[in-house]
């Protein structure tokens, strides 16, 4: 590939070369002389331009549009209608510029009358335009396929490194010390009251660091588990708060028909706790999540404390920026991030096509 990349240009400048030349240097010897080389030269150089124009055509637009779900239809025309350009202008120049051995007139019997003489063709260099030019053209093709394949075998190992990389900062910061010590200390004091919370606590916990560890490491998870992983780790962060901070979190829709990326949703939903309890005066922490006609929203609206968050948002979670990252690898324009605040609210609305035939959304 680095060979490709390095001597790309100086490869199409010699295949060029050699296909604009090879025609000539394969003439028979009684065509090698100065009127008949000077009319098949001038066709083969206009129709060489014309097909490399063609060429790139295919190359940088028709084979990719049709390999990102284009119309084969249009496809089919415009490829119909630039050999029939071709075609034309290669029989074109051999009537502007007409070989001496065409000039001959045929042997009654149609015959050769000498080895430079032979009956007069109706359609002048069409074979050999058609063929160069279907020849250009499956080659152009299988270039812009080759590359479709090499891009798509880059973005996929860049998810797969960003997935690592999501994974890994996921279990040295949202698992973090700070949260597991909290947790801890919490069903410690409710072991000490004997609450029958304690082992629903132990249990819970258990769950939340089971997904993180295990589930997480699949390409895709099932948004049931997704939201399930939710509702464990907003239930721990509720065993810290008062009832200053009353918390609310409703799913709406059918949450067990999609597939997701695992672990999209916990950097908003632990910016919602750092910083939603911060607030003195209080007030509620909202997360929703619905889904309908194959769109997902998902919102959190939390207090917004004076040290304003979004000042410096990647304080928190994998942050803000690794989840955008995520979401321009993943959901190509098909998602909308949407973060607002003013002195006392602070809220993010991420919307998602879950299939890729609905209609594109601007990514931010």
């Amino acid at each position: 590939m680095k060979f490709l990349q390095r001597y790309g240009t100086w490869l199409h400048v010699i295949g060029w070369a050699v296909f604009i030349s090879l025609p000539l240097l394969t003439l028979p010897p009684f065509l090698w002389n100065p009127k008949d080389l000077y009319s098949i030269g001038m066709a083969q150089l206009v129709t060489s331009i014309l097909i490399m124009v063609c060429f790139y055509q295919n190359l940088n637009r028709l084979t990719p549009g049709l390999l990102q779900g284009g119309s084969p239809n249009r496809f089919w025309l415009t490829m119909l209608a630039m050999l029939v350009a071709v075609v034309a202008v290669k029989m074109a120049c051999f009537y502007i510029f007409p070989p001496a051995f065409e000039n001959r007139p045929p042997t009654p019997s149609g015959g050769l009358t000498s080895p430079r003489r032979g009956p007069h063709s109706p359609w002048p260099g069409a074979p050999g335009a058609a063929i160069s030019f279907i020849f250009a053209m499956l080659v152009a093709s299988l270039m812009a396929l080759f590359r479709q394949n090499v891009r798509s075998e880059e973005i996929r190992q860049q998810m797969a490194l960003e997935k690592v990389s999501t994974e890994l900062a996921m279990l040295k910061l949202q698992v973090s010390p700070h949260f597991l010590f909290n947790t801890l200390n919490n069903i410690r004091w409710l072991a000490r009251k004997k609450s029958e919370q304690t082992e629903s606590a132990v249990v819970t916990l258990a769950q939340l660091l089971r997904y993180m560890i295990y589930q997480a490491q699949q390409e895709q998870v099932a948004l049931r588990q997704e939201v399930e992983h939710l509702q464990h780790y907003i239930e721990l962060q509720k065993m810290r708060l008062t009832d200053r901070h009353p918390v609310t979190f409703t799913v709406v829709g059918d949450v067990s028909a999609y597939r997701i990326e695992p672990l999209l949703f916990i950097p908003f939903v632990e910016n919602a706790f750092k910083y939603g309890p911060a607030v003195r005066e209080g007030g509620p922490i909202v997360i929703r999540l619905t889904v309908s006609d194959e769109k997902l929203v998902f919102e959190t609206t939390n207090p917004n404390p004076e040290t304003a968050v979004a000042e410096n948002p990647e304080d928190s979670g994998i942050g803000i920026t690794n989840v955008r990252k995520r979401l321009a690898l993943h959901y190509p324009h098909r998602h909308l991030l949407d973060i607002r605040e003013d002195k006392t609210i602070f809220r993010v609305t991420l919307t998602l096509l879950l299939h890729h035939e609905q209609t594109a959304l601007h990514r931010h």
